[in-house]
């Protein structure tokens, strides 16, 4: 795994930029392909890039924000024993603090974490000893306490309550479309690129916004079937770069510019989707709407 995902100043090769192709037929007649697969093991942690993943029904990227860093103080009432969906402002995350964790450079292989500074350190989330590693790395950043949670494979702390209300499952998949990306770069002239809307999965080869579309139909990833199931609603952690960390240039509100620059979209941008029928999902491959 890449010690990150986002860009050369990391410790692995840079992702590139992702640029969107003009397409004129119809939706499901596009050779539409899978350039990004992003797993992120820590919710609000840089990603790792993957070369393909094995999906399960209900399911999402294996070990995908499979352990959250909550706030000692207040933990939403979170119950590992009894995992329910939690609103993203009780954990250091990209929401709350991509300002101090955007510089974050990590890798995850083999179940253990490793941070790249002046010295790697790695260590293993699922041991007491691991934990407080983290944890320990995290206040520093933060400024208070922390303590690194899971509700194992079968819980994912996602963003949306989208999967609880569809299927009774957190657990979901995130979905760019690299030309709506563009468009937005385009329009606002910033620095944006797939990695701010911190999706799991980027396909190329549309035309911006065909997305907006999907809700309520299937794509077919050679077998791989995803249910669309709704739009992901932006919020404030896309108004900082993926990288630096820092707010846009004169706190520009990407936000709210999504809106302006594009008001029959909204505030929106990406698709969150239901695993309807599992199996391997690989670089790629082109997709049919079923």
């Amino acid at each position: 795994a890449c010690a990150s995902a986002y860009q050369s100043v990391r410790t692995c090769p840079a992702v590139g930029r992702l640029a969107a192709r003009r397409a004129t037929a119809a939706a499901a007649e596009i050779p539409v392909t899978v350039t990004t697969l992003w797993r992120y093991p820590i919710k609000g942690f840089p990603p790792d890039s993957l070369p393909q993943v094995t999906l399960r029904e209900n399911g999402t990227f294996p070990q995908d924000r499979l352990w959250a860093v909550a706030d000692a103080a207040d933990d939403g009432g979170f119950d590992p024993s009894r995992p329910e969906w939690v609103h993203k402002q009780h954990f250091f995350g990209a929401f709350r603090s991509r300002d101090r964790l955007a510089s974050l450079n990590t890798s995850f292989a083999n179940g253990r974490l490793t941070f790249y500074s002046a010295e790697a350190v790695t260590a293993d989330p699922s041991t007491a000893e691991g934990r407080e590693t983290i944890e320990s790395i995290i206040q520093r950043r933060v400024g208070t306490a922390t303590r690194l949670v899971t509700g194992g494979e079968s819980h994912q702390f996602g963003n949306t309550r989208s999967g609880v209300r569809n299927h009774g499952d957190t657990r979901t998949l995130h979905l760019v479309n690299a030309a709506s990306v563009e468009a937005v770069r385009r329009a606002t002239g910033l620095d944006v690129d797939a990695a701010v809307f911190r999706p799991n999965i980027v396909v190329d080869g549309l035309t911006a916004w065909a997305e907006e579309a999907w809700v309520g139909k299937t794509l077919d990833f050679g077998g791989v079937l995803l249910e669309v199931i709704s739009r992901t609603v932006r919020c404030d952690a896309i108004n900082f770069h993926p990288v630096t960390g820092e707010r846009w240039p004169n706190n520009r509100d990407l936000v709210q510019e999504i809106a302006d620059h594009f008001p029959a979209v909204g505030p929106f941008l990406g698709v969150y989707a239901r695993v309807a029928r599992g199996g391997v999902l690989g670089l790629g491959g082109s997709y049919v709407i079923i």
